[in-house]
């Protein structure tokens, strides 16, 4: 048992020395606030879309439609399911309205689908096919979070495609759409290598904005025990129990297991901050829920991840 918790343990330990890298990186401000906006805007505008296009281009799963309609739609499903079971329980946690409800319940219910997972996912099975799949996984969570998440903070259930176009996004649909038409063998070999060479960047850059973006929100983070607590108990605990749940009651292939594995495993979204701050949450509440994840998910990850892979049999 030892042997395989600490092969993840070592699989995630570059992720989080990078994201600590990216924190005093920020907090030294050697990487100032201008410059912290400009990388952010290159990795959403150009370099995550290449990435993503890297690994979609020529993909099985991302040629075959029902598929990633299946795909998206658990994703969708799952954070639906961890929104109602947060926001549900968030009075009793003693976060009422006025309290912390809102945004208690959308920072913990909404792991990190993305920076982090996606290099963790490289680490362990390092298959172009796999994150593929995840990125078709994220379309749903993105559905559910301008909906559901939102919804949450405005009492409003609606859906603005707007709020869907932005790089990765778009670039996810690209994929399919070439995927699907059988477009992307007439891709230039010349503009593959180039957009694989962009892509090759994102990840680290990724990490780094996630240890910036961190670092930003630490000045405003006021530590409680019920909050922290609450946060391991629903982000670390229950929640992946309910994630690993779906998998593998679902029909679903091991690669898909794979990703919900993964994601069951990450600690809690920094974009829930971004949120909070707009609708009137309250952000040193998400931020204390996002750190206080972070921190702790490097003793959990390695164990969720484990038995987890025990439980369903990958």
């Amino acid at each position: 048992m030892f042997a395989p918790i600490y092969a993840v343990l070592m699989a995630a330990l570059p992720v989080f020395i990078i994201v600590v890298l990216g924190v005093g990186l920020r907090r030294k401000n050697i990487i100032n606030n201008v410059i912290d906006q400009g990388i952010t805007k290159l990795l959403l505008n150009v370099l995550l879309p290449c990435f993503i296009l890297d690994n979609i281009l020529g993909s099985k799963v991302a040629s075959d439609l029902p598929k990633v309609i299946s795909l998206a739609s658990i994703g969708a499903v799952i954070i639906f399911a961890s929104l109602a079971i947060t926001y549900l329980a968030s009075p009793f946690l003693g976060m009422g309205k006025g309290e912390g409800r809102r945004s208690f319940a959308v920072s913990a219910g909404l792991q990190n689908y993305g920076f982090l997972a996606v290099p963790l996912l490289i680490s362990l099975y390092g298959d172009k096919e796999i994150i593929a799949t995840l990125y078709i996984h994220s379309l749903g969570i993105e559905i559910a979070l301008y909906t559901a998440a939102v919804a949450i903070f405005t009492g409003k259930f609606s859906l603005n495609p707007k709020m869907l176009l932005k790089g990765p996004i778009i670039a996810i649909f690209v994929g399919i759409f070439l995927n699907v038409a059988q477009l992307d063998q007439y891709i230039p070999e010349s503009l593959i290598k180039s957009i694989s060479m962009l892509g090759a960047t994102a990840i680290p850059l990724s990490l780094l904005a996630v240890g910036m973006s961190i670092a930003e929100v630490i000045p405003e983070t006021k530590y409680t025990l019920k909050v922290s607590l609450s946060a391991v108990l629903f982000r670390l605990i229950l929640l992946p129990a309910l994630i690993i749940s779906f998998a593998y009651v679902l029909p679903i292939d091991d690669t898909v297991k794979r990703v919900l594995l993964v994601q069951a495993a990450m600690p809690a979204a920094l974009f829930p901050i971004v949120l909070a701050r707009h609708y009137g949450g309250k952000p040193a509440l998400v931020a204390e829920v996002a750190i206080t994840t972070s921190i702790v998910s490097f003793i959990t990850m390695p164990l969720v991840i484990v038995f987890g892979s025990q439980w369903l049999d990958i």
